[in-house]
């Protein structure tokens, strides 16, 4: 059934209460109630984050967002937080090689037994890189796809036992990337543009994620309003094949933007989505909807407008990056 009165009447509800300047802020329904904890997440002295775009935890449970900067007087992208929220710092090993233009995805991954970020920027820039962002490799503009497509890359699925990432080029031809481990392009693309009608295709297939549950990349296509999942091969570049659909609208309403999909096998397989409107879903092991944190509606005073990636934390806390203007908040599970 859908979800948008409850979600209404507990925004609703909560924003009454919260009229009280001490009063808690609190979202969520049933067995999964958030309250933000304003204290937490603080940036750095001199970070001017335009739009949070980008979340990972560690291995040390350490916290990550990788931001655009105002180009002026911030020249960072990459802050790391102590596991609690608290002790923000900027990984400065990039530099402007790795902060120039518009830092988008951030995935992490364990290679070697070394702990790596990969980066999609949006002004054609694919970064792999340490966890203080000195970087490992780039690969700047064209790198050997088709240069009559417009390129403006969004975000890497990074399988980890694959030999070969999955870069989702979703501001820009909605295309599907094969890569190795190294950057270089295997000659695969998939994907490209479509509507809801045509599976395998997409508008704006802003998100690409390994999914644990299930073996397979999921695929936030967002302005088709759903997730695509998609069978892969470790050893091969030449298959990203169509697997099936979670339509989103029913629980999230017609307009819903789901912006990516983080999945936590050992949190009972819960997963959640970021949607661009202004809610935070909180799904089940089966992708179905079981709360909803309306974070536009809770902190719309300090304008956390567009929920652009989240992530659970091993506590089951949680973690809200926001774009336009840039935010980060955290909720603590009740």
């Amino acid at each position: 059934r859908s979800l948008t009165k409850p979600l209404m009447l507990a925004a609703t509800a909560c924003v009454t209460a919260c009229g009280y300047s001490n009063a808690p802020i609190i979202g969520g329904f049933g067995s999964f109630k958030y309250q933000y904890m304003p204290g937490l997440l603080k940036a750095p002295t001199g970070a001017n984050m335009q739009n949070c775009h980008g979340l990972v935890t560690d291995k040390d449970e350490n916290i990550y967002l990788t931001y655009q900067n105002d180009g002026k007087t911030d020249a960072n992208c990459l802050i790391k937080w102590e596991p609690d929220g608290t002790g923000g710092e900027f990984m400065t090993g990039g530099g402007g090689q790795l902060c120039s233009g518009t830092p988008h995805g951030l995935k992490i991954a364990t290679e070697g037994g070394i702990q790596y970020l990969y980066h999609a920027n949006n002004n054609q820039k694919l970064t792999k890189t340490q966890l203080d962002g000195t970087i490992v490799w780039q690969r700047t503009g064209n790198f050997g796809q088709d240069p009559k497509l417009p390129y403006r890359p969004t975000w890497f699925a990074v399988p980890p036992e694959s030999k070969y990432i999955y870069l989702c080029d979703g501001y820009g031809s909605n295309n599907v990337y094969v890569f190795d481990r190294a950057g270089v392009f295997q000659n695969k693309t998939f994907g490209g543009k479509g509507g809801m009608d045509q599976h395998g295709k997409f508008s704006t297939n802003h998100g690409c994620t390994y999914d644990p549950r299930n073996g397979k990349i999921a695929v936030s296509d967002r302005a088709n309003h759903r997730i695509e999942y998609f069978d892969f091969d470790n050893n091969s570049p030449d298959t990203f094949a169509y697997n099936y659909t979670v339509d989103m609208r029913p629980s999230l309403g017609s307009l819903t933007l789901p912006c990516n999909l983080r999945m936590y096998p050992e949190q009972e397989g819960r997963s959640i989505i970021p949607d661009l409107t202004g809610p935070v879903a909180v799904l089940d092991q089966g992708n179905k909807v079981v709360s909803v944190v309306n974070v536009s509606v809770l902190l719309k005073t300090t304008q956390h407008k567009h929920p652009h990636d989240a992530i659970f934390l091993s506590n089951g806390d949680m973690v809200v990056a926001t774009w336009a203007p840039g935010r980060i908040s955290y909720w603590k599970k009740l």
